[in-house]
């Protein structure tokens, strides 16, 4: 399986082998960062409150996120929480609208702000924009075509790409 992970400078194709029958047990550790990663989804925070070294936290959070263990039990914990809340998306959403009428109330335009950005997240608005681009596997035939263009013609194809 390959992974396409986040780098400082850039992404890195990691490649990743799944062997059959793994073993999706947790440690200790691990069950501890879950538990501190459900309080406030800081993921460098919660590796350092499980024991991990704080010197690696980050890295150390990125990879405990990355393990299909980590992610299912997390999953599991947070169905656990919203259904121990009696939570879900339109209560939530009803909440934050609540709140964005408080503070219209009292004057505070940054609470209204901080609501409004809640529900944009929920509402997936700032969910990164997914294009589909058809690729043309005929590369020998596409550069036989350009290479006869002329410069105009070839000005004129790049026009759109630029504007």
């Amino acid at each position: 399986m390959r992974a396409i992970v986040p780098a400082r400078h850039g992404l890195i194709l990691r490649a990743s082998f799944i062997r059959k029958g793994r073993d999706l047990t947790l440690t200790a550790k691990q069950r501890r960062f879950i538990d501190e990663y459900a309080v406030d989804r800081n993921g460098a925070g919660a590796a350092v409150r499980a024991g991990y070294a704080t010197g690696s936290a980050k890295v150390t959070a990125c990879r405990l996120l990355t393990r299909d263990n980590v992610r299912q039990a997390l999953a599991e914990r947070e169905r656990a929480d919203a259904e121990r809340l009696c939570l879900d998306r339109e209560k939530a959403l009803a909440g934050f609208l609540d709140a964005v009428d408080m503070a219209r109330e009292k004057g505070d335009p940054a609470a209204m702000v901080a609501a409004w950005r809640e529900i944009g997240k929920m509402c997936g608005l700032y969910a990164p924009e997914q294009q589909t681009i058809e690729v043309n596997a005929d590369v020998e035939a596409t550069r036989g075509r350009l290479q006869v263009m002329s410069d105009e013609g070839l000005l004129r194809l790049a026009a759109p790409c630029t504007a």
